[in-house]
């Protein structure tokens, strides 16, 4: 695996660094929206821990380059995403959740060229309560 994502960072005119292989290992092996703490955390509990400069250098290089996607989270933190696929976001108002959904939503690109716009990327967050949460707020009204 460690040789297919060295040719990945050479196709994308990267140099080909340990620190480079150990981020993107971790993309490769999860899936999510991450925050560079979260990252961090994660590299160093499974000893392959990266200094926070590192890794806030090559988020942002990964991020110019199109290998991952960054944006902000509900809290207003920057967050890492690892697919790239055309998608949206179910955001949990409560715990912060994120889950990605895939929104076909042809008349909003209609509605942008009938006023003469040329879009070139969209992205609709839908806001709400996890289930999860749903069920504990539920709990907590009953005096569970």
């Amino acid at each position: 695996m460690t040789t297919d994502l060295a040719h990945h960072l050479e196709r994308c005119g990267l140099r080909v660094t340990q620190p480079r292989l150990t981020l993107l290992e971790f993309f490769a092996g999860t899936g999510g929206h991450f925050t560079p703490e979260e990252i961090s955390e994660r590299l160093r509990a499974s000893g392959t821990p990266l200094s926070i400069a590192t890794l806030y250098q090559n988020l942002r290089t990964f991020s110019e380059h199109g290998l991952i996607g960054e944006m902000t989270g509900p809290g207003g933190e920057a967050r890492y995403d690892t697919n790239l696929d055309p998608h949206s976001h179910l955001v949990c108002l409560r715990c912060g959740r994120m889950v990605d959904i895939v929104l076909d939503l042809p008349e909003l690109g209609a509605a942008a060229q009938g006023r003469g716009w040329a879009v070139t990327r969209a992205r609709v967050d839908l806001h709400g309560v996890c289930p999860e949460c749903q069920t504990q707020a539920a709990g907590e009204r009953r005096g569970d």
